[in-house]
């Protein structure tokens, strides 16, 4: 079987995300499912439809799709939706050596503790 052209796959993931936004959790999954199918590696295909199961309550497959990415801290998604999967089912150990280890990921981005200090200061950001 021969790939799809890019163009479908970007569709795909934006009705993945249009489903989800809305509350329609079985239809992003099955869509999330037809795209993980598709790009197997992808870790973003990974991570949509870890996320699906997440919010499905689906705790173990949402473990099992974003285990690999999250613990080789190759998407700081799956390493959150891995982290609250390990939460529900009470494996806290590996949650949070997954969060650490993509900490590289999140770690830089967030400036709120430079606007803080700076308002502690009296300056602006």
């Amino acid at each position: 079987m021969s790939p799809p052209p890019s163009g479908v796959n970007a569709q795909l993931r934006q009705l993945i995300h249009y489903h989800l936004d809305n509350g329609f959790l079985e239809n992003a999954l099955f869509l999330a499912g037809r795209l993980h199918a598709f790009e197997s590696r992808s870790a973003d295909a990974s991570h949509l439809i870890a996320l699906c199961n997440l919010r499905l309550g689906r705790y173990k497959a949402a473990f099992d799709y974003s285990r690999s990415k999250a613990l080789q801290s190759q998407h700081l998604g799956c390493a959150y939706v891995f982290a609250q999967a390990c939460l529900a089912l009470e494996k806290y150990d590996l949650g949070a050596q997954a969060l650490e280890k993509a900490r590289n990921l999140w770690t830089g981005r967030n400036h709120w503790s430079k606007r803080v200090m700076a308002a502690k200061h009296g300056r602006r950001c």
